[in-house]
């Protein structure tokens, strides 16, 4: 490691004195990462220059390279967010819903349907919250109690977040850390393939204890497999942006086709596999609500058939596989790039960076497929009549109002991050945590990315916060850093099912404002027990490399 600052109590609190600062503004005052993020930033620089002794220059380059590393995320993030508003605006959400809806009047599978693979799919396409936002109603209206409703898309979608929104959380670790993209995104595969696994099981027990459990146990455990390893697969393949997306349509497919096989009339005797037909009420829950049966038939008709709702994303797969497997559409797309360096920095305290330079190929780019498939979409959705130029304006408006406090939060945080990196700072607070945790600190990995999700109320910002800090972690226990990193972001991802950003959203969409806490309190019950078990898996791995 370069020398630098020494570690002293007072220095590692200097350092920490940023993250304390966004921390507590979130959590004391409330602020929203539009509002703490330039709070820490202006933290971190003040720090930087009267204590970690990093000047002008220091700081200029720390700046400038933390204001392009985070237009490379938010390339990825406003094209998603068009896209998602498009498909919104022209009924395909709600269409895909209540055809989704309609396979089923199993409580379980329609949980698993539309709580566990669908909100996984929309997750992979959208993030922001959307998946519990549009999920949620929806289990409303086929009879589940609110609160159930809420969490439920909850826990069905976390698993999915570090890969979802087109992979700009994983892009966004991979940013901060620099370490190599495709073994750290083969190690977020792995534990978060894992993760998904549980996560169905923890669903039915939400729903009504073991007993769901036992008699669905193959179709959890089929349509759990079918997501985690499509995920694996194109982690492996290097289609980042596909992985979550690909994993929630593989879910869809089995799901549907498990309903399906099990209708009445269709019953077969595959153990565990196709779950025998409940009444129309089920068994209380744990808390005391029960499940009255709604006919699907009531949620009214869809405005579009299921294919042409899922045109823009079979646009998107479309795209993407162009894009990345016909050799001219390929080479074309990659020859424009730009290549920014940012020049080697030393602090008065010895602390150094080597220089470094940026490749971004924009056309290539995930934010340029993304923008394709958006312009795209209009047109099939246009030629379905479910489209005008009129609602271009309206998709325009809600893009802009939920990506600039977005915007706001990724830059300030990402230039934060880079302060503190090009300061020393990361590098004492690795040093002090590491000297007191030790051999446990992989235990502690994924519970650290677990609070920057619910501090910041994103996998993204909590890896740009953190992953530099585990990063260093690692290299001062002599540690392989993709594992530890891997872990930050599993650990913010399972995060996001009790992170008080989301929980708002699901709530609001549901009726439940001034319960959040009731639903924090639900999801945490399967949170805090996944989180540990990663932090487990992590431990283990890193001992026996």
């Amino acid at each position: 490691m370069p020398e630098g600052p020494s570690l002293t109590v007072a220095m590692w609190v200097a350092a920490a004195s940023p993250l304390l600062l966004l921390v507590g503004s979130m959590l004391g005052l409330k602020w929203g990462g539009a509002r703490a993020g330039p709070l820490g930033c202006g933290g971190a620089l003040l720090i930087g220059f009267l204590v970690f002794k990093a000047d002008l220059t220091v700081l200029g380059v720390a700046m400038y390279k933390g204001l392009f590393l985070s237009l490379y995320v938010l390339y990825i993030i406003w094209p998603a967010l068009l896209l998602y508003h498009i498909v919104d605006a022209s009924g395909a959400i709600h269409s895909i819903g209540i055809a989704i809806a309609r396979l089923t009047r199993d409580h379980i599978m329609q949980l698993l349907i539309l709580g566990f693979a669908f909100s996984s799919f929309l997750q992979g396409v959208a993030g922001f919250g959307v998946p519990v936002a549009v999920v949620a109603p929806l289990l409303v209206g086929l009879g589940f109690p609110p609160v159930q409703a809420t969490a439920v898309p909850l826990i069905g979608h976390a698993w999915a977040v570090t890969m979802g929104d087109l992979a700009s959380s994983f892009q966004a670790l991979v940013v901060v850390t620099e370490l190599p993209e495709r073994p750290m995104g083969l190690w977020v595969a792995l534990f978060l393939g894992i993760a998904c696994v549980v996560t169905g099981f923890c669903i039915a027990h939400l729903h009504a204890g073991l007993r769901p459990i036992r008699r669905s146990f193959g179709a959890i455990l089929a349509i759990g497999l079918s997501m985690g390893l499509t995920q694996f697969l194109l982690a492996y393949w290097e289609h980042w942006i596909l992985a979550s997306f690909a994993a929630g349509m593989a879910g869809l497919g089995c799901s549907i086709l498990i309903a399906r096989l099990a209708a009445p009339g269709h019953q077969r005797p595959f153990w565990g596999l196709l779950p025998i037909w409940p009444s129309q009420r089920q068994g209380p829950l744990d808390h005391g609500l029960e499940v009255v049966g709604i006919d699907p038939q009531t949620l009214g008709p869809p405005p579009m058939s299921f294919h042409v709702a899922f045109g823009a994303y079979y646009v998107l797969i479309g795209v993407v596989l162009a894009a990345t497997l016909i050799p001219g559409v390929h080479d074309l797309l990659r020859v424009p790039h730009v290549i920014v360096p940012f020049p080697a920095t030393g602090t008065g305290l010895g602390w150094q960076v080597a220089a470094s330079e940026y490749r971004i190929i924009p056309f290539a780019h995930p934010g340029g497929l993304l923008l394709y498939t958006a312009i795209a979409a209009c047109g099939v959705y246009g030629l379905a009549g479910h489209w005008t130029p009129a609602t271009l304006r309206t998709v325009w408006w809600r893009t802009w109002g939920a990506a600039v406090p977005t915007t706001i939060g990724v830059i300030s945080m990402v230039v934060m991050a880079l302060v503190m990196v090009y300061a020393g700072m990361t590098t004492i607070l690795a040093h002090g945590v590491t000297s007191l945790a030790g051999w446990i600190y992989p235990l502690l990995s994924p519970a650290i990315g677990l609070l920057g999700c619910v501090v910041t109320g994103s996998n993204t910002n909590a890896n740009v916060l953190f992953g530099a800090f585990q990063r260093d972690s690692a290299l001062f226990l002599g540690l392989n850093p993709m594992v530890v990193a891997a872990l930050q972001s599993t650990g913010a991802s399972l995060g996001s099912m009790a992170a008080p950003a989301k929980v708002l959203v699901a709530c609001a969409t549901v009726g439940l404002a001034g319960r959040e806490g009731e639903v924090i309190g639900l999801t945490l019950r399967y949170c805090l027990p996944l989180v540990s078990a990663m932090g487990i898996l992590g431990w283990i791995i890193l001992r026996l490399s």
